[in-house]
């Protein structure tokens, strides 16, 4: 939402990680479904930089995010997959690859269960990766900066995630 800090992006990237997760583990949906819910992750993971840019909070500036961009492979994976979901196109990769894209998908029916388990291929640079690896490698990388940018700022962060997963469970209960 508007107005919040970067504290509420970093839960939104973890959120979509664990779609992410759903989608390989097995979810209802189909191939649509979990290709929406991989695409989601890059978006959110790559806008990371905007939101920390964005908030004084954070102390942590919009050159100094696209600088832990440029330097990670994954991270310059993420980008090319958002802005690709984005615009369509890529017309400045950070990969170097225009082509960037995922390529393939596998998927695991589970018949009567109305569930599949999907697996996603990206392919950049002549090389494939796995979507669920690039995205766990890209929290990693986030996790890894923001702890290095000092203790507060993971702290909050993951207060926050604990404070939203317990706010979940408590409304998961009340809707039974």
């Amino acid at each position: 939402m508007l107005g919040q800090g970067w504290q509420s992006q970093w839960q939104r990237v973890h959120r979509r990680l664990e779609g992410v997760r759903s989608a390989y583990a097995g979810a209802p949906g189909g191939t649509d479904v979990a290709i929406d819910a991989v695409l989601s992750f890059f978006e959110a993971v790559h806008h990371l930089k905007d939101w920390l840019g964005n908030d004084p909070v954070s102390g942590i500036t919009r050159v100094e995010g696209d600088s832990l961009i440029n330097s990670s492979p994954m991270l310059r994976l993420c980008a090319d997959l958002a802005n690709g979901s984005k615009h369509l196109s890529l017309t400045g990769p950070r990969t170097g690859d225009k082509s960037t894209e995922i390529a393939r998908n596998d998927v695991a029916v589970s018949v009567g269960t109305g569930t599949a388990a999907h697996r996603f291929y990206v392919q950049s640079g002549n090389k494939e990766y796995d979507a669920l690896s690039i995205a766990e490698a890209a929290v990693a990388e986030w996790t890894k900066f923001l702890t290095e940018q000092g203790p507060l700022v993971i702290e909050r962060a993951e207060s926050s995630i604990a404070l939203w997963t317990e706010f979940l469970a408590e409304q998961s209960k009340a809707d039974q």
